[in-house]
């Protein structure tokens, strides 16, 4: 711009400079030649005073001529009536011709001032002319003409021209050198204007211009400075805003989706992204319904859209995972604008575990209540009997009588492995943190369940490490899973069998090995047997009188231990439970 507005400028100054000195020449050449030309008409006139006043007898024409040719600097010529010369101060009169026909003479003769222009064939050379009339009685003068060489007069002219050349050069230079500091003043806050604003469009918001001025540049550079750092505010509370909603929907287990009123994807969150397998930099712009190849849930979507409100519904899809997902929808509008809709925002809440937890409540409840009904359906049946008469038969009374206390001793222990596993999962009660001895536990266990063993001639085996490290926890929590393991195994293991209890521990971790021979665990069983009330073949174990609950317990000491527990079974050859609990300092 700057080199565009001093090229201007130079045009300009240059066009300035050539008019004026054109001008200023042709005006001092014009004012030398009329200076020049009044001169010549005053010195004609002095000449014709001067003859005028003089005796006819006295008057000498040539000499006249010559003589006064030398006080003025210009050649004097004077013609009678005929046209002829008869005096001049620069030629013969015997080679000069008849004049009459001379444009100065006809004017001078016609009682005019002749003036004009022409080469002197006498002289050589172009001359000025001016001829004045001239009358005296008894004189035969008709015209007295003064000239000058045209050579002197181009001589001062060019002596002008170059005093103007020179004038303008001096003066255009100086002018350059003023419309350099101009233009750099005028084009310096343009150019620091240009420059914020390129700052400003590759994102360095609240760039200033340092200029100071009065005028209106000075005004604009304060307004400019203003919004800049207004604009650099706003961009930092909106850059604030979106990563704080980014992060915000980046960390909402829900998942989000964002459409344009075209149904073209603006937005996903990672939990959707998760939930079909997508990547939103991939599928950013486009179609929903290409991007999800699930059919049942486009469809319901796609109703969603047509009704154009909130909704909200309940869908199951099997891709790419098995899910249960409750859609909402609903219209993105603009806040000032109501009426006017940006497109629809999709919330997708994954509640296929509500879903589990809700079947495994009813199924809770429906065992519970199985497992309840059965042993209080066979004494209340006894008691009646009783009452009819049964009573009075003492062999009668003591069969169902006990039969009455077995299944009273079933119904206390369903209570209390119901009590003890809702004690466990129960994460307001405070956990214990007592120094265990892993030694002394494990053979406490097998000594308390040697004599269910003994009935089945099954022999347990402790092949556990000595000087096992202690670890900090529930004591009891710990026996009790012992016992279920153990007693399990017991229960799923023919007579004559064997169980291997084996503990040992590594640098971090305790770990626990109960291995039997007995009927073993189908595989498509193994990941269901910590269920609450789940057996694994009921043709196969409706002999084994249990509550159900004991593996349930197990699972859950084992996640107040911070462990793990892992299980390894074949049919018919046994099964081996490993659980790793981490070791802790107190």
């Amino acid at each position: 711009m700057k080199k565009r507005v001093f090229i201007i400028f130079s045009i300009l100054i240059l066009i300035g400079v050539i008019t004026t000195g054109t001008l200023s020449l042709s005006l001092i050449k014009n004012n030398y030649i009329n200076n020049i030309e009044e001169r010549m008409i005053s010195n004609s006139k002095l000449i014709s005073t001067f003859l005028q006043n003089t005796p006819n007898e006295n008057i000498y024409l040539d000499k006249i001529a010559k003589t006064y040719s030398k006080e003025i600097d210009s050649r004097i010529t004077i013609i009678n009536n005929n046209g002829d010369v008869i005096g001049d101060s620069h030629a013969d009169l015997e080679e000069l011709t008849n004049h009459l026909n001379r444009p100065e003479i006809k004017k001078a003769i016609d009682d005019q001032i002749g003036i004009s222009e022409r080469y002197s064939n006498s002289i050589g050379a172009k001359m000025y002319y001016v001829a004045i009339p001239f009358y005296k009685e008894n004189l035969d003068v008709a015209v007295i003409r003064l000239s000058l060489p045209l050579e002197y007069i181009n001589e001062y002219t060019k002596k002008i021209y170059i005093n103007i050349i020179i004038s303008a050069l001096t003066g255009l230079f100086i002018a350059m050198i003023l419309a350099i500091r101009y233009i750099n003043r005028i084009t310096y806050p343009i150019e620091e204007f240009t420059k914020a604003t390129k700052n400003i469009s590759k994102g360095n918001y609240g760039e200033k211009i340092r200029f100071k001025s009065d005028d209106e540049l000075g005004i604009l550079a304060e307004s400019f400075n203003i919004m800049s750092i207004e604009l650099s505010q706003k961009i930092e509370e909106l850059k604030n805003s979106n990563t704080n909603l980014r992060a915000i929907l980046k960390s909402m287990s829900n998942g989000i989706i964002a459409l344009d009123n075209n149904n073209n994807i603006m937005y996903t969150n990672p939990s959707a992204e998760k939930m079909f397998s997508i990547k939103n930099d991939k599928i950013k712009g486009k179609s929903l319904f290409v991007i999800i190849e699930n059919a049942k849930l486009n469809k319901y979507i796609e109703n969603l859209f047509e009704e154009n409100s909130e909704k909200i519904i309940e869908i199951e899809i099997n891709h790419p995972l098995t899910n249960i997902l409750k859609v909402y929808t609903n219209p993105i509008i603009y806040k000032d604008n109501p009426s006017r809709k940006m497109g629809t925002l999709i919330i997708l809440e994954d509640i296929t575990e509500m879903r589990k937890l809700e079947t495994m409540r009813k199924d809770f409840v429906a065992n519970v209540s199985h497992e309840l009904r059965t042993p209080l359906t066979s004494i209340k049946g006894f008691v009646e009997t009783l009452k009819s008469g049964a009573v009075n038969d003492e062999n009668t009374r003591d069969k169902f009588l006990n039969i009455i206390d077995e299944e009273t001793s079933r119904l206390n222990t369903l209570i209390e492995d119901l009590s003890i596993l809702t004690d466990i999962e129960n994460r307001q009660n405070k956990i214990k943190k007592e120094k265990i001895n892993p030694n002394e536990t494990i053979e406490e266990v097998i000594e308390f369940l040697y004599e269910l063993a003994d009935n089945k001639n099954i022999s347990i085996i402790n092949k556990s490490n000595e000087n096992l490290p202690y670890i900090y926890g529930n004591n009891g929590w710990l026996k009790q899973m012992l016992i279920n393991l153990i007693e399990n195994s017991i229960k799923y293991t023919k007579n004559n069998g064997k169980i291997i209890v084996t503990a040992y521990s590594n640098k971090s971790e305790l770990i626990f090995k109960i291995k039997d021979n007995g009927i073993g665990i189908e595989k498509e069983y193994i990941d269901r047997v910590f269920e609450r009330f789940f057996r694994v073949d009921k043709s196969r174990t409706k002999k084994i009188v249990g509550t159900g609950l004991g593996l349930a317990i197990v699972k859950h000491i084992v996640i107040q231990f911070n462990g793990k527990i892992k299980i390894n079974s074949k049919k018919n050859e046994g099964t081996e439970f490993k659980i790793t609990l981490p070791l802790q300092k107190k």
